[in-house]
């Protein structure tokens, strides 16, 4: 069957959209191929629209969710437009709330989807797991495990998009063994900070942080926040390192350096993925591999962080996995399994008391 996977993450750069063929067996054996991988930029008006949705009164409007909806709708239009036929769509949403173990919400109205395109929708993939208990996220070890279970080895794969997460793959490939949290920001907070600083979307290649060095103070005082240090399972949202945390800081740090402050940040970002790694993966030495995924590795200070501490880098293009289509290929592989009703939540990972289905399907 064919699936189109759509992603919007919390950067909120573009729609993802992967139509991937694929074959998914009971005993959990996958095999795709990707037909088809386009990412649709948001406007600077349809990304300013989207940040506002995060505001309590916003989010629960059902007006704004179908407008929304509609900016999907209309880049599903144009990528459809260029690709082979599609049999199911399964949509994340965009997340506007994230509360640990509470509460996630993502809004897509998936029957305002289906009127519109009349295509089976699948949607609405972390609720059930928060239903038995699990945090809901991060959805992203189960693909791990699909890939990487095989290698007889110890795999950790390592994303950094806004928010940082790790998944661990035991040599053993065992599902129940397999373990995968947030660790604390990708590059949300950089990002934030750049904007406010420099009005710039991000420290592209380094260029405000290679200017600045490192505030030990500042490094501690993140790195030690207790999100950060928590045991898991854990997961986290961009808001967690959002606009408060960045104003605490420069409140407490007034006379700080603006380049300092992007370093710093960059830092920290390292830091937190560092402590989280050694501290509760607890893997004897480094001679794993960590495979990387995600805009935030390319930044010239975390690649090469990373490999002065010894680690095994490998990216994920190595593998033969394009690293820009794994979150919108994960999408479409949850949305297979709930077709085919097969279990897809990791209680390993988010804590959940039984393994469920994931997702949600509206065919009219």
């Amino acid at each position: 069957m064919n699936i189109l996977g759509i992603m919007s993450g919390t950067s909120c750069d573009g729609l993802d959209l992967c139509n991937v063929k694929i074959d998914l067996s009971e005993e959990y054996s996958l095999n795709y191929e990707v037909l088809n991988f386009s990412t649709i930029s948001f406007s600077e008006t349809e990304k300013n629209f989207i940040f506002s949705l995060r505001s309590h009164e916003n989010f629960k409007n059902k007006e704004y969710e179908i407008e929304l909806t509609n900016i999907f709708i209309d880049k599903i239009k144009k990528f459809c437009s260029h690709s082979s036929q599609i049999d199911y769509i399964a949509c994340h949403g965009q997340t506007v709330l994230h509360i640990d173990k509470k509460k996630s919400i993502q809004l897509f109205d998936a029957k305002h989807c289906f009127e519109k395109l009349e295509v089976p929708i699948i949607y609405n993939f972390r609720s059930n797991d928060i239903k038995y208990g699990g945090t809901g996220a991060p959805l992203m070890p189960f693909l791990d495990w699909l890939l990487f279970s095989n290698e007889s080895r110890d795999i950790v794969t390592l994303n950094i998009g806004g928010i940082a997460n790790i998944s661990h793959i035991p040599k053993s490939g065992k599902r129940e063994e397999v373990l995968g949290f947030d660790t604390g920001p990708g590059m949300c907070l950089v990002d934030l900070a750049s904007k406010l600083l420099f009005d710039s979307d991000s420290d592209y290649n380094g260029c405000f942080s290679k200017k600045g060095k490192i505030i030990d103070d500042l490094l501690t005082k993140i790195v030690e926040l207790e999100l950060i240090q928590s045991t898991p399972p854990k997961s986290m949202d961009i808001v967690d390192f959002g606009k408060n945390l960045l104003t605490e800081i420069l409140d407490e740090f007034p006379t700080i350096n603006k380049y300092d402050l992007i370093r710093t940040l960059v830092q920290a970002t390292v830091e937190s993925i560092h402590y989280n790694i050694i501290k509760f993966l607890k893997l004897t030495d480094k001679s794993f591999e960590l495979i990387c995924s995600g805009g935030g590795i390319e930044h010239p200070f975390i690649k090469s962080n990373f490999l002065d501490k010894g680690y095994n880098i490998k990216m994920i293009n190595e593998y033969g996995i394009d690293s820009s289509i794994k979150e919108a290929l994960l999408i479409a592989v949850l949305g297979a399994c709930r077709i085919n009703n097969l279990v897809s939540n990791m209680p390993s990972v988010t804590g959940a008391s039984s393994n469920c289905l994931l997702g949600d399907i509206y065919a009219g």
